[in-house]
């Protein structure tokens, strides 16, 4: 179970960066360069604690994931209620952070 979370999340966490690293580069939305490179840092640092069982890894994942989930809830529920518009990315992100912590708070405790 633990090698196809970890897969999962890979999933989620590469294609990330990579589409933040690609914003940086040929940009894609009206995002700043500099939220780029916090989504870059933040992901990098919840993939790095969600593959090592380092000291204090689900504070480190928490405080990494409060911008990046903080960003897409906004663009998730902002068009929504003003325009009736639904974004798949940003639903995907404000679940898959939670859930990500949630695995490393349980796999911890075992």
């Amino acid at each position: 179970m633990h090698v196809i979370v970890t897969v999962l999340f890979s999933l989620f966490f590469i294609p990330a960066v990579g589409v933040h690293v690609y914003g940086l580069f040929a940009p894609i939305t009206q995002e700043s360069t500099a939220s780029h490179i916090i989504h870059i840092v933040s992901y990098s640092v919840c993939f790095f604690t969600f593959l090592r069982a380092i000291k204090y890894r689900l504070l480190l994942y928490a405080l990494a994931a409060v911008y990046p989930f903080m960003f897409h809830a906004n663009c998730f529920f902002t068009p929504l209620v003003q325009q009736n518009k639904f974004n798949a990315v940003c639903l995907l992100v404000i679940v898959m952070l939670p859930l990500g912590g949630l695995w490393i708070y349980k796999y911890d405790r075992h």
